[in-house]
């Protein structure tokens, strides 16, 4: 068990009255057992989400993998950490954008509604056959974002699975505590999916195919290819959150369909309003609760002053239910004002890129769950969280649809 208070597992469960307290005592603050300060307030988060001038997003996360796991990595595969996109700044953080930028446009996303909807649908067939009895983290959540993004990389997706293997290994100890050995574990993981990627990028540059993965391998920056370890950072970044987002948006989604039946009854009767019950699902669950920062020089916000090269957690789940911001913010109110203004997705040069691929996919899914079955009903009505504070997802969610 952790003494970290933040992985306590009825903590997981509902993090916001604690974080709804640490924002009215103080919306910045320091956390010594943790040595970072904490970003609770949405002013404040906002404030250093568009000032990369002043907080970059090269951080280092003391204690993430150990000197051996490390190790591990940097000898048998590509390493970590190298700068690509959500871990870069500027330039290198244009550079690398500029290379995916054509493929997540938002208008060629949406124009994949029906590609999305059929996956969907394939999805809740192999379901019915279960007799419409299924956790849905593993049969529906998990493999809908990963043949997605595996398809736009150019990868089978019938290795999903192995996909979400190396994805939890690549994500774990992120806002958690692990074992030595399990960090060893993970590394070990993580040189294989590094292993396999490295063979289809160089697979892509003397054939390059119709995907991302050929954008990559083929591009050059500044004249120079791009090195197979910087498309190897682009990519892990692309799979990982490509994924790990839209699955755990989509279960609490439908975990809050389970639990309040008129909810349900409501998009069913309003189809139109599933884009508004993505919004509020990922303001009030974002499925990344935080990401760090570091203040390159000393600073000062709220009154609160920061030292130079001081961690910096930026809470998007507490910014995203300040009250200052939105009314009866831990209230989930399908008719609220711009719920979209909050900061599930971050905010900035690096928001999200895939923020409207998980959107498309989150209301396929909300879509077709609502439209084809009457109603949700929880089979354990207890569901566990993942033991991690960066990240907010259900373990597994086990329910029965009617038709």
């Amino acid at each position: 068990m952790s003494d970290n208070p933040f992985l306590d597992p009825e903590f997981l469960k509902c993090p916001f009255p604690m974080f709804k307290q640490l924002r009215d005592d103080a919306p910045i603050m320091f956390m010594e057992q943790m040595g970072m300060y904490l970003v609770t307030g949405y002013d404040q988060a906002r404030e250093i989400l568009l000032s990369p001038d002043r907080f970059s997003s090269q951080v280092n996360i003391p204690s993430r993998h150990s000197i051996a796991a490390t190790k591990i990595v940097e000898e048998e595969g590509y390493g970590r950490g190298a700068p690509a996109l959500q871990n870069a700044d500027q330039p290198v953080h244009t550079a690398h954008r500029n290379l995916v930028n054509e493929a997540f446009r938002p208008k060629r996303i949406r124009q994949m509604s029906e590609y999305v909807n059929k996956i969907v649908e394939e999805l809740l067939n192999e379901i019915q056959k279960t007799g419409n009895q299924a956790d849905i983290v593993r049969e529906f959540s998990v493999p809908l974002p990963l043949i997605v993004i595996a398809d736009q990389l150019g990868i089978p997706r019938e290795q999903y699975r192995t996909f979400k293997e190396w994805s939890d290994a690549w994500l774990e100890g992120l806002g958690s505590d692990l074992s030595e050995e399990r960090m060893i574990h993970n590394a070990k993981l993580v040189v294989d999916m590094q292993l396999y990627l490295a063979e289809r990028i160089e697979e892509r540059r003397s054939e390059p195919k119709e995907d991302i993965l050929s954008d990559l391998a083929q591009a050059n920056v500044d004249g120079q290819s791009v090195t197979t370890k910087t498309v190897m950072a682009i990519v892990e970044q692309l799979l990982v959150a490509g994924n790990e987002t839209t699955t755990n948006g989509i279960a609490a989604g439908i975990h809050m369909l389970a639990c309040d039946k008129a909810l349900h009854r409501r998009l069913k009767n309003n189809p139109e309003l599933v884009k508004e019950f993505v919004e509020e699902v990922l303001r009030t669950e974002a499925p990344v609760q935080c990401l760090f920062r570091r203040a390159i020089d000393d600073e000062e916000i709220s009154s609160v002053k920061i030292p130079a090269e001081s961690v910096v957690m930026v809470h998007y789940g507490a910014a995203s239910r300040d009250e200052s911001r939105f009314v009866n913010a831990d209230s989930f109110d399908l008719d609220r004002p711009k719920k979209g203004a909050h900061l599930a997705f971050g905010s900035g040069i690096h928001h999200c890129i895939g923020s409207e691929l998980a959107r498309v996919e989150m209301a396929a899914a909300f879509s077709a769950f609502t439209q084809r079955f009457s109603s949700i009903d929880l089979i354990d009505e207890d569901v566990a969280y993942h033991a991690t504070f960066a990240l907010r997802g259900i373990q597994s969610l086990n329910v029965r649809c009617k038709q």
